[in-house]
């Protein structure tokens, strides 16, 4: 004798009516559109964006007319070293006093290496602000440039500096590359100084 089980009770599958079945591709096909707006306008933006080139970061800064303006604030004469022609100016400014109550004039250029040199020139240098920007890196020994001595700081890493006292004013000149150009730079210095 064999037992009846009733059937389990199968739900109906819902039947869309064409109404509803035309706003059900109608939200689809208008996600499909915005996808693709969206993708368009990305695009765009990407097309209209110039490519950075070496040139997008070369900047044309003029270091003399800078020097000149800076002068009138400084009390001194901002030096505007004539540097090889090979090397770009990307920054010169005056910065005023802060926390450290020191003023200073600084300019910086990339060398022909690609490295950084660069100096500052202020006429109230102090030791805890010269420390601060030497990186208080040990001095390690002098160096003669166009009959100047400059005092040579080395960090373990970093930026080397050279340091002086040019008419009153202290120097600081500090580069990533080899001393070659931080005499390079420090020569232009002290010429810039001599000639104003």
């Amino acid at each position: 004798m064999t037992s009846l089980q009733p059937e389990p009770d199968l739900a109906p599958k819902p039947r869309l009516t064409q109404q509803q079945a035309k706003r059900a591709s109608q939200s689809a096909v208008a996600m499909v559109i915005s996808v693709l707006a969206t993708l368009a306008v990305a695009l765009l933006v990407v097309w209209l964006n110039p490519a950075s080139t070496e040139q997008t970061y070369g900047q044309d800064v003029d270091v003399v007319s800078t020097a000149e303006q800076a002068s009138d604030t400084a009390g001194f004469t901002a030096a505007a070293p004539d540097v090889p022609e090979d090397w770009n100016a990307n920054y010169a400014r005056w910065n005023a006093a802060g926390t450290d109550q020191v003023e200073f004039w600084e300019a910086g250029y990339v060398t022909a290496d690609e490295e950084f040199a660069g100096f500052k020139q202020t006429a109230q240098s102090n030791p805890t602000w010269l420390s601060q920007q030497t990186d208080n890196a040990p001095q390690t020994g002098t160096r003669a440039v166009d009959g100047t001595t400059w005092d040579l700081y080395e960090p373990a890493n970093g930026d080397r500096h050279l340091v002086t006292d040019l008419d009153g004013v202290t120097v600081i000149i500090s580069g990533s590359g080899d001393l070659a150009s931080l005499d390079s730079l420090a020569a232009a210095v002290q010429q810039s100084i001599e000639e104003s």
